[in-house]
């Protein structure tokens, strides 16, 4: 298969992940019938069917799956070499690209970050805000460098590294029946108004998780994207939420909003360093995880 092209394979990928030939080509801005005889250009060369139609798309079949899976390799490569280019012609030494959660990046890692970037200025940083489970999903497709999620999720196939940990805690008004209280238990949040994070974000997991462990859950009555919303609509009275404590306390207090401890042995969540286990890391991310792992270290003396 010496005379496959970047486009093919690029749209060979697109059209695996969109389980559909006309959305694929949508997104790679050619006519559906020229992606069509591109599919078959692919399959004459591979000797083998590569693709499945079925009533409502397409789907790899296994020979699919290996190009597939050494499509993104190649494709993974190429933006390496376009990165490592830019890079060259802007004078910097090279590219990390981080994904992260929300909490890790409020408490911790947009600081270490930044500290990074003052010691290293010629390393350039690409940085996207993800659920866990996105995360997770680019370092598999390598499309990240590195990522730091929230331990416990399945991790197979990828190297860990130790970095920071935080605290969950019910935010609720001030005039709450529960606001003066030193901590709370799950179970004594059921019959309120819940302010909940969407799914996909690993608070929403975990508290998903527990709550089928106890045969019900909190009342969930408006569900956000970001802990900022969620703080406001907890201090307008909508309802309480749980929320990892050190990253909203500066917001909560702000907002006149009560943090009271959730005292369950699942409430302190373990943030975690991922990069492939199977590639060894350039120069640049290997930098970056010594440095966050140094960092890891001055959290745990900071927080216990």
């Amino acid at each position: 298969m010496r005379n496959l092209d970047l486009f093919s394979l690029s749209l060979f990928v697109a059209i695996c992940e969109t389980r559909s030939i006309s959305r694929a080509a949508e997104r790679m801005n050619i006519v559906a019938s020229a992606a069509s005889r591109r599919v078959g250009l692919l399959e004459h060369e591979a000797g083998l069917p590569l693709l499945t139609r079925r009533p409502h798309g397409v789907e790899p079949t296994s020979a699919g799956l290996i190009v597939l899976r050494y499509a993104r390799d190649v494709m993974h490569l190429g933006q390496k070499v376009e990165a490592e280019l830019d890079d060259h012609r802007s004078g910097a030494s090279g590219t990390i690209r981080v994904y992260a959660s929300s909490s890790v990046l409020v408490e911790c890692l947009a600081a270490d970050l930044a500290a990074f970037a003052k010691e290293q200025p010629a390393i350039k940083i690409d940085l996207e805000e993800r659920p866990s489970a996105d995360t997770l999903e680019a370092l598999y497709r390598k499309q990240a460098d590195v990522g730091v999620v929230v331990a416990g999720s399945d991790t197979d196939g990828l190297a860990t590294h130790s970095y920071a940990h935080d605290v969950l805690a019910v935010a609720m008004p001030f005039d709450h029946d529960l606001a003066g209280r030193s901590e709370v238990r799950f179970d004594e949040l059921f019959d309120d108004d819940h302010i909940a994070l969407e799914p996909g974000t690993a608070v929403h997991r975990l508290l998903a998780d527990q709550s089928r462990a106890h045969g019900r859950g909190p009342r969930v009555r408006v569900q956000v994207r970001s802990f900022e919303v969620m703080c406001q609509l907890i201090g307008q009275g909508l309802g309480i939420g749980i929320l990892p404590r050190r990253a909203i306390g500066p917001l909560a207090t702000a907002l006149g909003l009560s943090l009271v401890p959730l005292a369950e042995p699942w409430a302190e969540r373990r943030f975690i360093i991922c990069v492939q286990e199977a590639e060894a890391p350039n120069a640049s991310t290997a930098r970056l995880i010594a440095f966050l792992r140094d960092r890891a270290t001055q959290h745990t003396r900071a927080h216990g």
